[in-house]
């Protein structure tokens, strides 16, 4: 029986028996017994253990060797620097930690870059400045709590749920609130069940197979309608391992927090004994200190790689902000960026057209779009750029549910082309089976991601990129990278790059 069946059957016996009223009992251990929930443990650490994964070697082509600004080694350590701004984040206290545009850690990165930049040769290195167009949401604490009950035990002690962590928009403005637990099955229940969430803490599943994100819009949905039938909070488990952070859902209705695997397990299992044990219901204690903060200031950090001809321009872009450690969201990306900034910037490998780099900003707020302001504020670009060149999430190792579980390969990616050329479609193919870069074998023209920004340069606009199971979690950290990926996928652009910048720009945009 699958971890994901055990859980369903537990949730569907825990609605039912917190319904049940008998003889009161007192459990003879704490918490009837049920083994506290792990905590949130070392969050700069994988999930699952990955000390042991070696991924094969990156292929380097003969007379390629020379290239070492592409060694994975190399870029890896551009990602320990990165990642190492949003530990320093952390470690100053910031309990919503990474590097959020519009936030210290965010400029301390765009301050790394311009230094980078420079130091690769590339021209007219500068950081643009941009004002957000609306107040982002902001916690700056909040602790979710499970109430000691004399009748859940002797030495039943106070537990908070360290997975915690409140969704956007979520604020509770007088206090601590509290109520009882109800449980309202799995976001994927054809209906809500017939339970009573009047005055309570409602608790549901999710089962995402790749990111949280993929599960955004029956989620949010179903803890709007908990809301309007009277829930004063909600609690999503978000079922993949462990406990981690997860930072995603928004404008519940209600105060919202996701939860870890093991925090969801223990919730579960002490209202399953309460029920037996005739205890009414499980309470819960829910605090949270938010702000709105207006008018941040996001970055955009560029440089250019003069090519043979500088009237047209090929856009390299990857963003610099992330939340949590970001590894792979987007820390292997950047460091990418700044292996082809060196590469290019070498004489030998000098492209046709004129390369822009770009570590954009604001990817995750809300009227913060780094690519969008960057297209307003340099409206030369209209006319001169003729391709964009996304990097996001390209070499992180290949996580799985059913069971939770990691593999020593990277994360297969969709290649999005948004104009479907064939001539593009034939150059990543080629550059694919070159190098092995973990693409998946049928490419779209979705460009979900940074892209969007760039749509006013009416020009094709290329990425490769995933949502795996660690994507916007805690879980996103350092080693769960793959060394010989992030090589595997800079060979790959610099390929793609210098082949896309030499070919004729009709066949980029055919009619």
């Amino acid at each position: 029986m699958t971890a994901r069946r055990v859980f369903a059957i537990a949730m569907t016996v825990a609605v039912a028996c917190v319904a049940v009223h008998g003889q009161q009992g007192v459990s003879a251990t704490a918490w009837f017994g049920v083994p506290l929930p792990a905590g949130l443990g070392d969050s700069h650490r994988s999930i699952l253990d990955v000390s042991r994964m070696q991924p094969p070697a990156a292929t380097v082509p003969a007379g390629e060797e020379r290239n070492t600004e592409l060694r994975g080694d190399t870029i890896h350590k551009y990602l320990e620097a990165i990642v190492g701004i949003s530990k320093a984040d952390r470690a100053r206290g910031e309990k919503a930690w990474g590097r959020i545009t519009g936030f210290r850690a965010a400029d301390e990165t765009h301050a790394w870059v311009l230094e980078q930049f420079k130091a690769a040769g590339l021209r007219n290195v500068e950081t643009e400045t941009y004002t957000a167009t609306q107040a982002t949401w902001y916690p700056k604490s909040w602790e979710v709590k499970v109430l000691a009950n004399g009748k859940a035990g002797a030495g039943s002690r106070d537990v908070v749920l360290e997975s915690a962590f409140p969704t956007s928009g979520s604020r509770v403005t007088n206090g601590p609130i509290r109520g009882g637990v109800v449980f309202v099955g799995a976001t994927t229940d054809a209906a809500l069940p017939a339970v009573d969430v009047t005055g309570k803490i409602a608790v549901q599943t999710l089962h995402p197979q790749s990111g949280a994100f993929s599960e955004r819009t029956r989620t949010t949905d179903r803890a709007r309608e908990l809301a309007k039938r009277g829930a004063i909070a909600v609690l999503n488990v978000v079922e993949q391992a462990g406990n981690m952070y997860v930072r995603d859902f928004s404008n519940c209705g209600v105060p919202c927090f996701n939860l870890g695997t093991d925090d969801g397990r223990f919730l579960v299992a002490v209202a399953e004994r309460a029920a037996r044990a005739g205890v009414a219901d499980v309470q819960i204690s829910i605090g949270l200190d938010t702000e709105m903060r207006p008018d941040l200031k996001g970055h955009n950090t560029i440089g250019l790689v003069p090519g043979t001809r500088d009237d047209e321009i090929v856009i390299v872009n990857a963003h610099a902000d992330g939340w949590f450690d970001a590894a792979g969201d987007n820390g292997d990306g950047l460091a990418v960026l700044m292996a082809l900034a060196h590469h290019f910037a070498k004489p030998e490998n000098k492209p046709e057209r004129t390369l822009l780099f770009v570590a954009s900003g604001g990817h995750h707020n809300g009227g913060m779009n780094g690519p969008g302001n960057l297209v307003t504020m340099n409206p030369q670009l209209v006319g001169k750029a003729v391709l964009v060149v996304n990097l996001e999430h390209i070499a992180q190792l290949h996580f799985m549910n059913d069971p939770f579980r990691v593999e020593a390969v990277e994360q297969p990616m969709g290649f999005g082309i948004s104009n479907e050329a064939p001539a593009i479609a034939a150059l990543a193919t080629r550059a694919q089976q070159r190098y092995g870069f973990a693409l998946r074998p049928n490419f779209s023209n979705s460009i979900a991601g940074d892209l969007g920004g760039y749509a006013p340069l009416g020009v094709p606009r290329v990425q490769a990129i995933h949502s795996g199971p660690m994507y916007h979690t805690s879980g996103d950290t350092l080693d769960t990278i793959s060394t010989p990926g992030l090589e595997r996928a800079a060979r790959f652009y610099a390929y793609f790059v210098t082949e896309a910048a030499k070919t004729d720009r009709a066949a980029l945009q055919p009619k």
